[in-house]
């Protein structure tokens, strides 16, 4: 089995679950960029909704930036080297909030307090984001086990 500095629980949901689910979100949107666009405020519909050439680059430059992340989980969380798997958990766990924050400021008040409003696009933005926000910072904090050198690591030296 591959050697990674996380606990079991952890690595499955972020060295695989997770990028699956980024990956899967990177068909989803180059497959139909317009109703993937629509999809960010409930009710919305790629018919009634304006889908501009902006609108278009800056949804592709999304997703594109969503499979960039499905590797990187990988990597890091496979890292035999305790500080990358902690940076990356940590640098992502800031940037649940701000991904949090971006559906609030896209759906409102009105929708974002009230979950019986939300389509999948604010789940996966909000419940999902936060609740693997939650898992990471339980894996920061050694709910799940240390972090820490890989078994079979110990003694051995960097080369550069």
């Amino acid at each position: 089995m591959a050697r990674s500095t996380l606990p079991i629980f952890p690595l499955l949901v972020f060295g695989v679950i997770e990028p699956i689910l980024l990956i899967w979100a990177y068909i989803a949107g180059m497959r139909d960029p317009h109703e993937y666009f629509a999809k960010q405020v409930p009710g919305a519909s790629p018919s009634t909704t304006a889908f501009s050439a902006q609108a278009e680059g800056v949804t592709l430059q999304l997703v594109n930036a969503l499979l960039l992340l499905a590797p990187m989980a990988v990597v890091c969380c496979f890292s035999r080297d305790p500080a990358t798997a902690k940076g990356y958990l940590f640098a992502v766990a800031l940037a649940d909030y701000g991904h949090i924050y971006a559906t609030y400021r896209a759906v409102g008040a009105e929708v974002f307090f009230h979950t019986s409003l939300w389509n999948d696009m604010v789940w996966g933005g909000v419940a999902v984001s936060g609740a693997l926000n939650v898992l990471r910072w339980l894996t920061l904090f050694g709910a799940f086990g240390r972090v820490a050198a890989a078994v079979g690591d110990a003694g051995k030296t960097k080369r550069l």
